[in-house]
C-alpha cells in the first residue's frame, strides 16, 4: 500500500492514559483535529487490538486539545495498514456488498 505513505496517522498518548491511533486532518496552536480515532489496547493474551474511542457515536472527526497530549508520533507502515483496515471496515463491507449485489 504505497498510497498510505503520506497519510499522517499518528499514535497519541493522552494524559488520562488512553493510547490512540488516528488520522490527523490538521493541527492548530491548541488542538489536533483527528479522524476515526481508535483506542489501542492489549488483550489478556498480550495481543494489541483496536477499539472505537467513542463506540456509541457515529461521528468520525474529533478535536484533541494539545494540553491533554503527553506525546505523539508517526507509526510504521504495517501499523498504518492495520489501522486503515480496522477503521474502514464498514466502507469495505459496503463495497463488497455492492459489488456482490450487482
Amino acid at each position: 500500500m504505497d498510497s498510505t505513505k503520506d497519510l499522517d496517522i499518528r499514535h497519541f498518548k493522552l494524559t488520562n492514559g488512553d493510547d490512540l491511533l488516528c488520522y490527523v486532518q490538521t493541527a492548530t496552536e491548541h488542538a489536533f483535529v483527528v479522524e476515526r480515532p481508535a483506542a489501542v489496547q492489549v488483550s489478556p493474551d498480550g495481543v494489541w487490538m483496536f477499539n472505537d474511542w467513542f463506540p456509541f457515536s457515529d461521528k468520525k472527526v474529533f478535536k484533541i486539545m494539545k494540553r491533554f497530549v503527553i506525546n505523539h508520533t508517526g507509526v510504521v507502515a504495517e501499523t498504518k495498514e492495520s489501522y486503515l483496515r480496522y477503521t474502514c471496515q464498514d466502507e469495505i463491507r459496503k463495497e463488497i456488498e455492492y459489488t456482490y449485489n450487482d
